[in-house]
């Protein structure tokens, strides 16, 4: 999903705005006592007001506001209550919040009593007139009286130490959180100009084939809200190709194991249906027009089919018939080579198979292991011959 800021008429994405940040609304914080939960309910409330939108039909968790529309260009600190950037304040058309310049009088008054407080309060000799002189000059900064604590304790220092503390790790446990969710991302870039990659997970020779087959399938393949449409094919073919267990595909995409076997049935569901028609009974002059050399040099252009030798109902076969099977285990090696790269190439084949894929049938009767085997037979096609045409 594209994240987009939602102040009305800003068209900031992430996707192109790459230099600017995109920050949620803020969250209430409700494990770090009450202190703690009644200063972040206040900043929360103070965002809703000034953005001054109707978010009664949207997900309050995808709510994004840029960089653009802070003073700084970029949020307070949650403790920072006095700083003009605690919420956002510039381009809110949705509230009658006129644009705040840069270079203000009460911005730049607010920098400097912020300077010169933080030497105040880390100096390890502090005199009690200087912190009436800071108190002072706090309530002399001209800001909103909605969100501002006139109030400033002498134990100020230690409340800011443990309010940043708290902000600090929760910051940690959120990049933690986004750091797991893009551990592992099977999307185009990461199999692009791979070729190896692609073969070694997917059974498709290359990333070329592998899109042209994808974007064949797209339309029609299964979505989910965890997962895009390249990722479910991917791990379709996956399954297929390495035969992964459904419990350590969900890991490996971070979903759970019954959304990969649901996933798993629609998509072969949708890939049989656009994929059988191209497994078919050539023509009589397709098949002459693209018989191997090796079939041609004992059959000439005679030979449509090959099958075991049989007796008809005979003790022994006859001379000639001895003959012809001769030409056929000359050339019925390539037939088995076939038949043994789909099994190699798509090892679900040769693994236990689940018994529901053997009961689970269509409106046609057809299995779903039927289905896989097709499946696998028409993704072998689309890779290069292993016995020569010429």
């Amino acid at each position: 999903m594209v994240l987009k800021c939602s102040i009305y008429g800003c068209n900031h994405r992430k996707d192109r705005e790459k230099d600017l940040q995109y920050y949620r609304l803020p969250a209430v914080i409700t494990n770090q006592g009450a202190e703690w939960e009644k200063l972040t309910a206040d900043r929360r409330r103070e965002w809703l007001a000034r953005i001054n939108q109707d978010f009664s039909t949207k997900n309050l968790t995808n709510v994004r506001i840029c960089s653009t529309h802070f003073i700084s260009g970029k949020k307070a600190d949650l403790h920072d209550r006095l700083n003009p950037d605690w919420a956002p304040s510039i381009g809110l058309r949705g509230a009658q919040i006129l644009a705040v310049p840069e270079e203000t009088p009460s911005v730049s008054r607010y920098n400097r009593i912020k300077n010169r407080t933080q030497r105040r309060l880390y100096s390890e000799e502090i005199r009690g007139d200087e912190i009436d002189s800071v108190i002072e000059d706090f309530d002399d900064v001209n800001v909103n009286s909605k969100f501002v604590s006139t109030g400033v304790q002498t134990d100020i220092t230690f409340s800011f130490i443990n309010g940043m503390e708290c902000e600090i790790n929760s910051l940690r446990s959120e990049l933690e959180s986004i750091k797991k969710q893009q551990t592992v991302l099977f999307n185009e870039e990461f199999f692009v100009e791979d070729d190896d990659k692609v073969k070694q997970l997917t059974g498709i020779n290359t990333y070329a084939v592998l899109m042209v087959v994808f974007e064949y399938l797209a339309n029609f393949l299964p979505c989910s809200e965890s997962l895009s449409k390249f990722e479910i094919f991917i791990m379709t073919l996956m399954r297929l190709r390495l035969n992964l267990s459904s419990m350590f595909i969900a890991y490996l995409f971070q979903v759970s194991p019954s959304t990969v076997s649901r996933l798993f049935s629609s998509t072969i569901d949708a890939m049989y249906e656009r994929l059988h028609p191209s497994i078919y009974w050539p023509a009589r002059e397709t098949l002459e027009k693209t018989m191997p050399m090796q079939f041609r040099k004992h059959f000439g252009r005679k030979c449509a089919v090959i099958i075991d030798s049989f007796t008809r109902g005979q003790n022994q076969l006859s001379a000639a018939d001895i003959e012809t099977t001769r030409k056929l285990a000359n050339v019925r090696i390539h037939v088995e080579r076939v038949i043994g790269l789909v099994r190699q190439k798509y090892t679900f084949l040769n693994g236990v198979i689940p018994i529901r894929f053997l009961m689970q049938k269509d409106e046609n009767d057809v299995s779903t292991i039927d289905k896989i085997a097709l499946i696998c037979c028409a993704l072998i096609n689309f890779n290069d011959s292993i016995v020569a045409v010429d």
